[in-house]
């Protein structure tokens, strides 16, 4: 059970983390007023996205967003002190999910070093507050962000 729990809270974030990046590209992009040039915009910011082809590692998270021009984790980390935690969570989370996922012996080995094995229900919790805790921040740094260019106004 806590298998398939790990995949499913490593593939819920994956999509929030792209479904957030989709809306900040809509947002940048909504004051062109020439729907082709929208559309070439909202294309190239998100051409090559990792998030489309791999895990919400913390580095395709990154550059992800850098695609934005938004420093992320450096964001993260002046809006939380907990960031930090968060990232080293997250990318353990995405150790286990393709440990699991690809049965992958190396990967459980890698938990097994950090003490992350066996996955308990204990260690989903802790990956579950720690990506609840990214979620909610990165939803207000990327909304800060994009206030900028909207005269200081959050587009939520």
């Amino acid at each position: 059970m806590n298998w398939s729990i790990t995949l499913r809270l490593a593939g819920e974030f994956q999509g929030f983390s792209r479904d957030l990046h989709d809306e900040a590209s809509d947002i940048l992009c909504d004051p062109i007023t020439s729907p082709t040039l929208q559309a070439i915009l909202r294309s190239g910011l998100s051409r090559g996205r990792k998030l489309d082809r791999g895990n919400a590692q913390p580095s395709a998270l990154g550059s992800d967003f850098a695609s934005l021009g938004l420093g992320l984790w450096p964001a993260l980390k002046t809006a939380d002190k907990r960031a930090g935690k968060w990232q080293d969570e997250l990318e353990t989370l995405n150790t286990a999910r393709n440990a699991i996922a690809h049965d992958d012996q190396s990967e459980f080995l890698k938990l097994k070093k950090k003490g992350k094995l066996p996955i308990t229900l204990t260690t989903v919790r802790t990956w579950q507050r720690a990506v609840d805790g990214l979620a909610v921040t990165m939803d207000d740094v990327v909304g800060d962000y994009l206030g900028e260019f909207a005269g200081g106004n959050r587009p939520w």
